[in-house]
């Protein structure tokens, strides 16, 4: 589950994603569900484009914005109602540099974790977009982050993560090939990750 997570680079330069915009904006510590967030996808022409969306998806049929979602699992996304049609047309690629982790602790002690790399360089979280449609002169877009189950150096803090891509990883993400958890995870293993225990309850 990846309920909260930081944006603190304060400018991220798009080049090796094709992308020749420099990203700049006011570094954000701790972005929450419902925040316009800064996000990478294809354009119409497709060809990547910056854009940002509100986190949590809405599917253009939903008709209780209440049940807009965070996150999607990629075990079942692609085949479920919520999320299949983004799996296949609006896949995106969801920027930050660490996202948080509550974990419960012996003595039923909760610890916040932050969770990033070693040198905080910027995280490319897989994600699904859409585009909800309020009437004629209205819409708005928004997004989910994919979550995967957790690596090895990660599973003692908790069972779920942020599906991470490398940027060769993020082209053929966006391009629509199919997902290869097993293959995917592969190349997880040796991912600098650095963990940092941040609040202890």
């Amino acid at each position: 589950m990846c309920s909260r997570y930081s944006f603190n680079l304060p400018r991220v330069d798009l080049g090796f994603l094709g992308i020749n915009d420099v990203l700049t904006q006011k570094p954000v510590q701790q972005v929450v569900p419902g925040q316009q967030v800064w996000l990478v996808r294809n354009s119409d022409c497709g060809t990547p484009e910056l854009a940002q969306a509100k986190w949590g998806l809405v599917p253009s049929w939903l008709q209780d914005l209440s049940r807009a979602q965070i996150n999607a699992r990629v075990e079942t996304a692609a085949e479920s109602r919520m999320f299949k049609k983004a799996w296949q047309d609006r896949r995106c690629l969801i920027l930050a540099d660490s996202y948080y982790q509550w974990h419960m602790a012996p003595g039923n002690r909760r610890q916040l974790w932050r969770i990033g790399t070693k040198d905080g360089s910027l995280l490319l979280m897989a994600g699904l977009w859409e585009r909800f449609t309020v009437d004629s002169t209205l819409s708005f877009d928004s997004c989910a982050v994919l979550t995967m189950p957790a690596m090895p150096p990660l599973m003692l803090i908790a069972d779920r993560m942020p599906a991470l891509l490398t940027a060769a990883h993020a082209q053929r993400w966006l391009s629509g090939e199919p997902f290869d958890i097993e293959r995917f995870s592969a190349f997880l293993a040796s991912f600098p990750w650095h963990s940092q225990n941040i609040l202890k309850g």
